[in-house]
């Protein structure tokens, strides 16, 4: 009885304490919807990411299950074996793409829900709320994904944040859901989950690292050994790319691992990725995660999330402002919010505030104009796309897919596109823009040669340097 009055008056907050802390966190989440939202329409969305994830979730909607992705050449799910693209696909059906980003809006701000258990549990004052909720809207891996296209990683925030409130108050139910959902969304996920589950085993936690091994390692096994291989022939497809270095398949490159350790070292001591650790820890003063991290069960699943990035040989992996951090980010801030409560400097509140300040500058001089930009010809793009029929198939450029990935077929324009794609295909050119990041300016202006001097295509629109042709001809 005696337990529950303590926990009454532990929860019972000031409405001073609480009304603030509510407006700035509201105001965060709408203002990277309306960022995200404002990308898109203004076709700046970008189209490896936004173009690819629209036309897997379209074609999932659409009752095709295998989503075979034509902007990357495989199915969705070989990607990174993420589960969670059926039931967003279903949605996607109804909600398109504004749907999707306010989608991701809200999971990105679901992290104030898990700060806010902890506010609550410690009674922490209003200047430590309002700078922990400053420090979590800025922090890399969240501000990063929170105004970028939408990427599936995003749920991890909402699926892990629940899972360490479940343990954390002993619900088993929501525990073992918030992990499926994490462990669903990438087989990072997954992985996370199973190391988690170790982190619960040094704690002594049987129950909770039973369901969490289970769950984590259980889902990493059925992806690598029978999902992937199945939905693929090429099995782990994104693995050549990030991880291949390390070995041509998962098993080759942990006996090669096994047999060389000083690859480890070599990889995890390279400047980039030293600095993305830096930057990644740095919000928190280094030391309270790390603390954190051992009296906690959170510290390995940080650690593991490090680990995996680190051994990376895909450069945008290693950036700290990218969605591959994401899954770190719920474990970091229970874990040195765990830790916050027991130093007793009088002025440590202005210390999330600081690191805001710092975390800021530093993402202003790393990402530059990311959602501050010019597009006078948006009128122009949005006309001559109109032009393009539902269900034509579309080659371009990146900055001009994301709104026309609605289809069957869409593809970042290639030489042999040119040459091989359907008559009937469009290639849409927005000549204005030459940020396109997989394609070097010399290329586009040469394949725009082609296009407008081919017979094989045909004109069909356009102005302000912006191109709208038509294959009439085969080869």
């Amino acid at each position: 009885m005696l337990e529950k009055e303590k926990s009454k008056t532990r929860n019972s907050l000031l409405p001073s304490q609480n009304i603030f802390p509510i407006i700035l966190a509201i105001a965060f989440t709408v203002s990277i919807i309306i960022l995200d939202l404002w990308r898109l329409e203004s076709w700046r969305a970008t189209g490896m990411d936004m173009a690819w994830y629209s036309q897997a979730l379209w074609l999932i909607g659409q009752g095709h299950w295998k989503a075979y992705d034509t902007m990357v050449g495989y199915p969705a799910l070989a990607d990174s074996a993420s589960y969670i693209l059926y039931p967003v696909g279903l949605l996607y059906r109804f909600i398109g793409q504004p749907g999707i980003l306010v989608l991701q809006g809200l999971a990105v701000s679901s992290g104030f829900v898990g700060l806010w258990y902890y506010f609550n549990k410690y009674q922490m004052n209003i200047r430590d709320r309002i700078g922990w909720i400053l420090l979590f809207a800025v922090y890399p891996a969240v501000i990063g994904s929170a105004i970028f296209d939408w990427h599936p990683d995003v749920m991890m925030i909402p699926a892990f944040f629940l899972s360490i409130w479940a343990f954390e108050e002993r619900r088993v139910g929501l525990f073992v859901l918030g992990l499926v959902v994490a462990s669903a969304t990438k087989d990072v996920g997954a992985a996370v989950t199973a190391v988690f589950g170790v982190g619960l085993l040094f704690q002594r936690q049987w129950k909770y690292a039973g369901y969490a091994l289970l769950i984590g390692a259980g889902t990493v096994l059925l992806d690598f050994l029978v999902v992937l291989p199945w939905i693929d022939p090429h099995g782990v497809v994104v693995w050549q790319a990030t991880y291949g270095w390390l070995g041509s398949s998962p098993m080759k490159a942990v006996l090669n691992v096994s047999f060389h350790p000083d690859i480890l070292l070599k990889a995890w001591t390279r400047p980039d990725v030293l600095i993305s650790w830096m930057i990644s820890l740095v919000g928190f003063g280094i030391v309270l995660p790390i603390v954190g991290g051992f009296r906690t069960p959170y510290g390995l699943p940080i650690l593991a999330v490090f680990a995996f990035n680190g051994l990376s040989g895909f450069g945008p992996q290693i950036y700290p402002w990218h969605q591959y951090w994401l899954p770190a980010v719920p474990f970091l801030f229970a874990a040195s919010l765990t830790v916050w409560t027991s130093i007793s400097l009088r002025s440590k509140w202005l210390m999330p505030i600081v690191m805001t300040a710092l975390l800021l500058g530093i993402f202003s001089m790393a990402k530059g104009q990311l959602v501050s930009f010019h597009q006078p010809y948006v009128g122009t793009l949005n006309r001559i796309s109109r032009k393009i029929p539902d269900n034509a198939p579309v080659i371009g450029m990146n900055e001009d897919l994301a709104l026309l990935a609605n289809r069957s077929y869409v593809s970042l324009i290639s030489a042999r596109d040119l040459l091989t794609s359907p008559l009937g295909t469009y290639a849409f050119m927005d000549m204005n823009d030459m940020s396109n990041e997989l394609t070097s300016p010399a290329n586009l202006h040469s394949w725009l040669h082609i296009l407008d001097t081919n017979r094989q295509w045909s004109l069909v629109a356009h102005q302000h340097n912006i191109w709208l042709f038509r294959k009439v001809k085969g080869r």
